[in-house]
């Protein structure tokens, strides 16, 4: 629409008038917004919805939450692998197993669909810590709660599953220990100190990928709403793939061409129906990334997440560069590799303590 008015202005009087008159209208517009427009929204119900109906701002998320939901009711309702399901079940009934006074007999409504789906997954694939901690939990569970006839239901078809291998380590809750423990705050305070956002990389050496490994290891450790964990990393390190993607960003002029490597956080919206979940992604997938970018730090690894706005061309054009699917959208893209020499850097001094801080 911007660009349309400005070629209409462009005909009528050139360049410089074109770009004065374009200035004053959109000031003019935004006025009549603020003094107007948003007030008489706010105010009246009902017009919000009315004001949204004619708006195309959120179509863009409506169509990947549509297609998130779609493709999260499939997997649920046709019983196939829904690695986040077993991974939000699991969290909630361990839960349940650590809470003091707990219940004898809780998760009625879902411990039948869950050892249903630990059943499928497991038939699936090979034994990995994931599939471990499921079966552990599970057995807990069942050695813990009271008969009933869904939970028994339940245990007949658990017992019934081929045992896994025999284990030494055995996931589930344990008890929080006040012994021994390292106080690392100055050395974690050191490290966020130093991590800076790194513009300038050599392109003389990548990283290796069994270390950006190690830290997407650590980035996974990360807290996430009960355990969904809605987001993956895609690590670009093929050249002529990172420019491209580099050059998408945006705030990357002037030192585009300088990143040798890029990894796209993307997010996943199918983990959950409801549409109160749609920003966990956002949420969690930020907090997997600065523990990511923290690790890289610890290991002589640059990095500068880089700005993606809302811009439905650029999220279309990420997508097709990457084969997302249509519940997918970067977060974040992260330049990693190792700086150049004498690369200079942004001090960003940030806000003090007595502006981020307030309590009650």
């Amino acid at each position: 629409m911007r660009l349309i008015i400005k070629k209409l202005l462009n005909l009528i009087g050139g360049d410089h008038f074109s770009e004065k008159i374009y200035i004053r209208f959109f000031q003019l517009k935004e006025s009549i917004q603020y003094q107007f427009l948003y007030p008489l929204i706010l105010n009246i119900p009902g017009l919000k919805t009315i004001y949204f109906i004619f708006s195309k701002a959120f179509n863009y998320e409506v169509a990947m939450f549509i297609a998130a939901r779609k493709d999260y009711i499939y997997k649920k309702n046709n019983n196939t692998e829904n690695l986040f399901l077993l991974r939000r079940n699991i969290h909630r009934i361990e839960k349940g197993l650590l809470m003091k006074n707990r219940r004898s007999i809780f998760a009625l409504d879902y411990i039948e669909d869950t050892t249903i789906l630990y059943k499928k997954i497991i038939s699936l694939n090979s034994q990995n810590d994931q599939l471990n901690w499921a079966h552990d939990i599970l057995e807990k569970y069942f050695s813990v709660t009271d008969s009933h006839p869904t939970i028994d239901k339940a245990k007949n078809i658990f017992t019934n599953i081929e045992n896994r291998a025999s284990r030494q380590v055995e996931f589930t809750p344990y008890s929080l220990s006040n012994e021994n423990k390292d106080n690392s705050f100055e050395e974690f305070k050191k490290l966020a100190h130093k991590r800076k956002s790194v513009r300038f990389f050599t392109n003389e050496q990548l990283p290796e990928r069994s270390l950006i490994d190690k830290a997407i290891t650590v980035a996974g450790l990360a807290p996430s709403s009960c355990n969904r964990q809605p987001f993956m990393f895609r690590v670009i390190d093929d050249p002529q793939l990172a420019k491209k993607t580099s050059n998408l960003a945006g705030g990357t002029t002037g030192f585009a061409d300088h990143i040798p490597a890029i990894i796209a956080v993307i997010g996943q919206m199918n983990v959950s129906p409801s549409i109160g979940d749609r920003h966990l992604m956002y949420i969690d997938a930020s907090l997997a990334s600065m523990n990511l970018m923290l690790a890289l730090e610890s290991m002589n690894i640059g990095s500068c997440p880089l700005n993606w706005p809302e811009d439905k061309t650029k999220d279309k054009q990420m997508a097709e560069l990457l084969s997302l699917q249509k519940f997918e959208r970067p977060i974040m893209l992260i330049a990693y590799g190792y700086p150049e020499k004498n690369s200079m850097l942004a001090c960003s001094v940030r806000k003090p303590l007595e502006q981020l801080r307030q309590y009650n």
